[in-house]
């Protein structure tokens, strides 16, 4: 009964302190905002439920960038379980109880993780605390794939080893669906990161090398087969996505943009230092050196100082190679954040050539924070195992001195002589007590962590000189370690008031009824773009900040005030022109959009391309397109420039029919779109299809009769052959037929769709269904089938005798105990 009281105590605890961690979203009303949650996570759900309650399939999203697939965008998160609450939960909800699950259900699974090591449950608590509270980890919240996936890394090392420990084909098949999640959740980074640290712990910990094949084969035959199911279980998604990528610019991602967020050596500092040199306004020569023309990709890398110590501990006094298995894999983990400051990064990639298609080393320390909280609870059980006279916990003290000393010495030259960090700083021309008040957080930070590392050896050295027993001291360091994470880390992310997501933009009324508009929202992302257009950077600085409001969720409103792509989604407008941050557009999407960027200026170039495209408004910041659009409406924002609507003058509709045709290939239909003999509205540009001339008695009528999300119907009637045009993505997934029979869908104007059509009245359909998906989908359901019937139809099968490999953890626990935790280290 006192196991059981003290396991529930345990968990608990931890449970606490993950509520505590989300006091604000959870009864605060406060909503999650942050970078791409509200620039395209909420558009992109709002895709997913809108398909769905549309009565399609969520395969393909009609609202961005003229429509793109749905399902196959990983970060869509389509076929994973917890999506299908947004069906019932307005999304700021959901994303609330979408982290807050995410990161208790990562902390007990790092719990029991860690009590297989073995190690007492107080170590347990404590290193599940330092994996939750960990910069790298909680930074990833507003990144939503990236965050989901990387929740799942300790129950993927969890359900491993209890497959390896019992051998049963239940747990195999466990750690299938495991790993299948995982892959689902979105993030084929944090995947691939995962399975090759895991690799590298099951050969170290588990291969009997020294045996032979047949020693070790149950071992690899249990491995592959919960591979297989994994990648079975996963398939809708990534055969989706492969298909997609193979058509994109993705596959082909120079070394620049795959290594742009990369860890530069001098930002270690930030792992046992909070804000150095992240906090920073830095200087642009400074910024340059290392690699920062935007924010950084992780808002925090800091690891904990206190920590230092229960890490030292692990290492220098753990018994057993898991210690040197973890610090091998912190290790390898950091060198490849480090990207390409290191040959590490070049040789996994030149060594396995798909990881070209994943981007951002930096991502890589999540798993450093992974190994470091394990070190944390292999380093506590050594504190409260042993005397603080111990040499080994002795010297663990050591590296905590050094860098606590550091970090004081730091904090009174940023408190006492900040004038001689001005060359640093971007503002360093500034007055004396502007360049103060700059470095004065840093400063306190700093200061209170060199508190803390003294709070923590003077814990030690009393219990050294009275003689205090191993588990108080060992609790007392604990309670520095992680009251320090909590007070760098109090909250998992910025938040905003609720209003950010109900608040409706004004310029919607003026733009008028989604179903007949398509929308241009003008990009300002780019810093030489606002620059050059609103003559300073876009959205640094906010006027008529709400009261109560942040800054940075000020500057959140003012961007979905003035429809920033690609959040015009959430409100149900299809969008033109966004630029692809995720190289997922087909190639010639992605010269039409690069297009509109280069004849901005040139006359009548752009308005060429709007007119093409169907779109019938433009929301900036500036006058885009010069005098040729019409202006509309000027409304008041949260920047200093006000919205401005411009009306294009007689666009395209979405759905037409044309008699003539021109034939254009590959780079030379950009140039065909703008040559001023391509009348559009007579004629089509086609790839495989002969040209002729419209005739000059040609007339047509298309209506777009029903739509859902991946499916529409054309009612057309044409007075001779034609061609009907829908201004919406080409994509080889959609198949078209007229009169219920199958007809070739052509690539149009470069990037839409057409279909031959005869003359007289017919019903054209296009629906979009993807051979790969939909085998993937088969693929996916055939598979959790089968792991349903191999963990729980099929008979439990053991492993041959041998040992206590199939004793059950509690079985293992009562044999064992913590013998190995409290050996002499």
């Amino acid at each position: 009964m006192r196991e059981k009281q003290a396991e529930r105590l345990a968990l608990y605890s931890l449970a606490v302190l993950v509520v505590a961690l989300f006091r604000e979203p959870l009864f605060g009303g406060a909503v999650f905002f942050k970078r791409d949650v509200h620039l395209a996570w909420h558009s992109q759900i709002r895709g997913f439920v809108r398909a769905w309650t549309g009565g399609g399939w969520p395969l393909w999203d009609p609202s961005p960038a003229f429509g793109q697939p749905l399902l196959a965008d990983p970060g869509a998160q389509v076929l994973y379980p917890l999506t299908w609450l947004t069906l019932l939960l307005e999304p700021w909800t959901y994303y609330t109880v979408f982290a807050f699950v995410h990161v208790l259900f990562s902390g007990l699974a790092f719990y029991a993780l860690a009590r297989r090591f073995p190690v007492a449950r107080l170590s347990a608590v404590v290193g599940a605390a330092i994996w939750v509270l960990g910069g790298p980890f909680l930074s990833l919240v507003d990144l939503w794939h990236h965050f989901a996936s990387a929740a799942w890394i300790p129950a993927v090392f969890l359900t491993t080893e209890r497959a390896i420990e019992r051998r049963r084909l239940r747990d195999v098949a466990v750690l299938g669906l495991v790993l299948g999640l995982q892959i689902l959740a979105g993030s084929a980074e944090m995947c691939a990161m995962t399975l090759l640290a895991l690799g590298a712990w099951v050969a170290a910990l588990h291969v009997p090398w020294r045996a032979g094949w047949r020693a070790w084969r149950p071992l690899v035959a249990g491995g592959a087969l919960a591979l297989a199911l994994a990648v079975a279980l996963s398939a809708g998604l990534w055969l989706a996505a492969l298909d997609v990528v193979s058509r994109s610019s993705r596959r082909d991602l120079p070394e620049s943009v795959r290594t742009y967020w990369s860890l530069h050596p001098l930002e270690l500092a930030e792992t046992v230092a909070p804000g150095v040199p992240g906090s920073l306004p830095l200087a642009p020569a400074v910024a340059a050196a290392l690699g920062r023309s935007r924010e950084p990709f992780l808002t925090s890398l800091y690891l904990g100082l206190p920590a230092v110590v229960l890490v030292a501990a692990g290492l220098l006094g753990a018994p057993g190679r898991r210690r040197f298995v973890l610090a091998g894999l912190g290790l390898g983990a950091l060198l490849v954040a480090l990207g390409p400051h290191t040959p590490l990064y070049d040789g996994l990639t030149t060594l396995v050539p798909p990881l070209r298609l994943l981007r951002y080393p930096v991502k890589a320390m999540v798993l450093v924070g992974f190994a470091w909280a394990a070190l944390s609870a292999l380093g506590m059980e050594v504190w409260r195992s042993h005397p603080a006279s111990n040499r080994h916990l002795r010297r663990a003290l050591v590296p905590l001195a050094i860098l606590g000393v550091a970090s004081g010495v730091a904090a009174v030259l940023l408190l006492t002589s900040p004038h001689a960090f001005r060359p640093m700083l971007a503002f360093g021309d500034g007055p004396s007590a502007t360049v103060a008040a700059l470095l004065r957080p840093l400063g306190q930070a700093l200061g209170t962590r060199a508190a803390l590392a003294l709070v923590a050896l003077s814990l030690a050295w009393l219990a050294a000189r009275r003689n205090w027993s191993p588990a108080l001291l060992a609790g007392g360091l604990a309670a520095v370690a992680i009251c320090d994470l909590a007070l760098v880390h109090p909250r998992p992310n910025p938040m905003a008031p609720p209003g950010l997501y109900v608040y409706r933009p004004e310029v919607l009324e003026a733009i008028g009824d989604p179903a007949s508009v398509r929308v241009y929202s003008y990009d300002y992302s780019d810093p030489g773009v606002a620059m050059r257009r609103l003559g300073r950077r876009y959205a640094h600085q906010v006027i008529g900040v709400p009261p109560g409001w942040s800054a940075a969720a000020a500057t959140a409103l003012g961007m979905q005030l003035s429809l920033v792509p690609q959040t015009a989604g959430r409100w149900d407008l299809l969008q033109a022109f966004d630029i692809d941050y995720r190289g997922l557009h087909s190639e010639s999407l992605a010269r039409m959009t690069h297009l509109a960027r280069l004849v901005e200026d040139q006359p009548g170039g752009l308005l060429r391309l709007l007119q093409v495209g169907a779109v019938t408004h433009v929301v900036g910041l500036h006058r885009v397109g010069g005098d040729e659009l019409e202006p509309l409406d000027e409304i008041p924002g949260l920047f200093p420039d006000p919205i401005l609507l411009l009306g294009v003058p007689d666009p395209l509709p979405r759905a037409y029919a044309v008699g003539g045709t021109r034939t254009a290939v590959g780079i030379d239909t950009v140039g065909a779109i703008l040559d001023p003999a391509f009348e559009p509205r007579d004629e089509v540009l086609l790839e495989t299809v002969l040209a002729r001339s419209a005739p000059a008695d040609f007339s047509s009528l298309v209506r777009i009769a029903e739509e859902t999300a991946d499916r529409v119907r054309l009612d057309v009637e044409l007075s001779t052959d034609g061609h009907v045009v829908l201004v919406d993505t080409y994509d080889p997934g959609w198949l078209a037929q007229v009169d219920g029979r199958p007809a070739a869908l052509l690539r149009a104007n470069l990037a839409f769709r057409a279909v031959a059509v005869p003359a007289g009245r017919h019903v054209v359909e296009m629906a979009y269904r993807p051979p790969l998906a939909l085998a993937g989908l088969a693929l996916s359901g055939l598979s959790l089938l089968l792991i349903f019937i191999l963990a729980f139809v099929v008979p439990r099968r053991s492993s041959p005798a041998g040992g206590d490999s199939t004793l059950a953890p509690s079985e293992r626990s009562k044999e064992t105990g913590n013998d190995e935790a409290r050996r002499e280290p």
